[in-house]
């Protein structure tokens, strides 16, 4: 009886530990389409899932790393991801890719470009999509190192809670004294189908009231997300979509905001967007429009109030010199008329939009070619809303850069006192450490990172702000060796001498020579830029001997293939048949084209073109087991290959 139980629990054992199995396999497979699909939220939950079930699971744990590098790179160390470096950068051939993408998130430009090259010099295939993409992403980061470099003598502050939250912050309107705040923000769930609300914050001293409400302005959806105060803070804009879309205006007596009105001067309601901004005279009116017909190419139009008729003249294109092929949006017009700034994704944005300003010169009545706000206004993500204070010389404007709560939150922007922090890295055995990077973070300035390299002898230097508590991070040999905090003197002092010791211990060789590298990729991704190799196999589509017609069973086996073709609308194939070794070459050869042709014609018969489909034969030249036994051999040979035509 001892020995029936025993038996008995140890069938039982094996039986979950195979369901256990089965279940992993499924919920990897479930992963790995998220994954490459570059779904990464959905690809994140399956490996949490996964690792839920089987804790060691160690390609589960290597791509969660890189799912939450990309959607959380600021609560994500890239300590995490290094520590792969010695496996995952042997076993997965894309491990410098993502490697890549997770060092551009943290705004370690440089550190980006060198792994996509790195990615790009390993001797494995790989997609003309993916390359062509990395190549972008390398130019894009050296574009961005250069634009870090720079930084322009401003410091940008973001607004504290309860100002910014874990929601969609947008359109700040500021007041005289920049101690009062209308912002929109989706952070109310009262109105689920337009979600953007108006809120009203007080500042005293450093501290900002918990956001107000102002339910009485009407709820927006985010395309029309956009407010304006004017007249010396007395009347507020704000646009309606609803019927062909209208202007309306709000009147202010210093205690509260009017209900909203129409206007009764409109501009053309088939032109005017919600992005539009209203001159303090209130007689020129910028906003985005785009043309009839394009998902893209805002272009900013203006229109002015004709005072002896007071109506509005037809919206014009305000100056070629201002426009792309891509968007123009979020216009805003300095008080006296000369400059305008407007966030582009063109005119060599670094990021998605960025902000430009123009000078209008009045002798030629032309404006001047845009030129970049820079570092740190803009980043390498959008930067729009821009809304400049001229005595003061500081503004706001709203982001989704690394820093940011939410989706977008609220920047303030202001001049800054920098003095030049210099001084020298040293090992533990008092050694200059050379080419170490280090990294600086202000307090005061958030999303702002600057970052610097010792020379041969350990020495740095760098410009920072004055009276700000700046967290200091070096790197060594791509590894973390020290962090501590510095806390620069006032501006007067000018410079200051901080030297630092640290332990400059080398990680491990990079050994990258041993690279995973299957012969065959799953057709599900044969059109995939994560593509493993160039050919996928047909399963189950092995011929009898001397046949080559397509039976329903095969048919319903290239089922698979069809779908891959019809969602990659761009994806060219070549149909390679092949044939074992029995019998005459010649007739091999023909018989292996007859093979690819049948599944070719099934292909285009179904819509496929025939340009995207290449049958082509190759006999039994290439056999892929064994032709001296027919099972798992000579039946092997005779199949149908995918090969991806670049």
């Amino acid at each position: 009886m001892f020995f029936r139980k025993c038996n008995l629990l140890l069938v039982l054992t094996l039986f979950v530990s195979m369901a256990f199995g089965q279940d992993v396999e499924k919920l990897e497979k479930k992963a790995q389409k998220y994954f490459y699909a570059e779904e990464l939220v959905e690809a994140a939950q399956v490996y949490e899932e996964i690792l839920g079930i089987d804790s060691q699971n160690k390609m589960a744990a290597y791509r969660l790393i890189i799912c939450r590098a990309l959607l959380n790179p600021r609560s994500t160390s890239m300590e995490d991801l290094l520590q792969y470096k010695s496996t995952q950068g042997k076993r997965d051939k894309f491990y410098y890719y993502w490697l890549g993408r997770a060092y551009f998130h943290q705004n370690q430009f440089k550190k980006a470009a060198e792994s996509w090259n790195k990615f790009l010099t390993l001797d494995k295939y790989k997609s003309s999509v993916i390359i062509a993409e990395a190549k972008f992403f390398i130019d894009w980061a050296e574009r961005a190192e250069v634009h870090h470099s720079f930084s322009k003598n401003y410091e940008i502050d973001q607004l504290p809670e309860p100002i910014n939250s874990t929601s969609t912050e947008y359109s700040p309107v500021f007041f005289s004294e920049l101690n009062e705040l209308l912002f929109l923000s989706d952070r109310s769930d009262e109105n689920e189908s337009k979600p953007f609300n108006v809120y009203h914050s007080i500042r005293t001293g450093t501290q900002w009231s918990t956001p107000s409400i102002l339910s009485y302005f009407g709820s927006f959806d985010e395309a029309n997300a956009n407010i304006e105060v004017v007249n010396k803070s007395s009347k507020l804009y704000l646009y309606q979509g609803e019927k062909k879309g209208s202007l309306f205006v709000s009147h202010s007596d210093n205690s509260k905001w009017s209900k909203p009105v129409s206007l009764s001067r409109e501009v053309s309601s088939s032109k005017l967007e919600s992005h539009f901004f209203i001159n303090e005279q209130e007689n020129i009116m910028l906003f985005a429009h785009r043309k009839k017909g394009k998902t893209a190419d805002l272009d900013i139009f203006v229109s002015r109030l004709d005072p002896s008729s007071n109506h509005w003249s037809k919206p014009a294109l305000l100056s070629t010199d201002l426009t792309t092929d891509l968007d123009e949006d979020y216009p805003y017009l300095s008080t006296d008329g000369k400059t305008l700034y407007f966030s582009s994704k063109g005119f060599g944005s670094i990021g998605g939009y960025d902000v430009f300003k123009s000078e209008f010169n009045a002798e030629i009545n032309a404006w001047s070619a845009p030129v970049s706000l820079g570092y740190p206004t803009n980043s390498i993500g959008h930067d729009i809303q821009f809304k400049m204070d001229a005595p003061r010389n500081s503004g706001y404007f709203v982001s989704d850069r690394l820093s940011s709560y939410g989706s977008f939150d609220i920047y303030f922007f202001h001049e800054s006192n920098k003095i030049l922090l210099t001084g020298q890295i040293v090992d533990a055995a008092g050694l200059p450490a050379d080419h170490a990077e280090i990294h600086f973070y202000p307090s005061r300035r958030s999303g702002l990172e600057l970052k610097t390299m010792t020379d041969e002898n350990g020495n740095y230097e760098v410009k920072v702000g004055s009276e700000d508590n700046i967290n200091v991070e070096i790197l060594f040999h791509d590894h973390l060796v020290h962090k501590e905090s510095v806390q620069t003197p006032r501006a007067e002092q000018k410079v200051m001498k901080k030297n630092f010791a640290i332990s400059t211990e080398k990680g491990q060789a990079d050994d990258s020579s041993d690279y995973y590298d299957p012969t065959y990729t799953d057709l599900e991704n044969i059109g995939s830029k994560f593509r493993l190799s160039n050919k996928a196999l047909l399963s189950n589509i092995y011929f009898d001997f001397d046949e080559f017609k397509l039976d329903e069973e095969d048919r319903a086996q290239l089922k698979p293939l069809l779908a891959v073709m019809k969602e990659n609308k761009e994806l060219r194939v070549e149909i390679a048949g092949h044939t074992d070794n029995i019998g005459d070459g010649k007739a091999n050869l023909r018989i292996s084209i007859l093979r690819a042709k049948a599944v070719a014609n099934y292909l285009i018969g179904k819509g496929i073109a025939s340009s995207r489909v290449e049958p082509r034969g190759y006999g039994y030249a290439i056999p892929m087991a064994t032709n001296d036994q027919e099972k798992e051999g000579r039946e092997f040979n005779r199949r149908i290959e995918v090969l991806v035509l670049e």
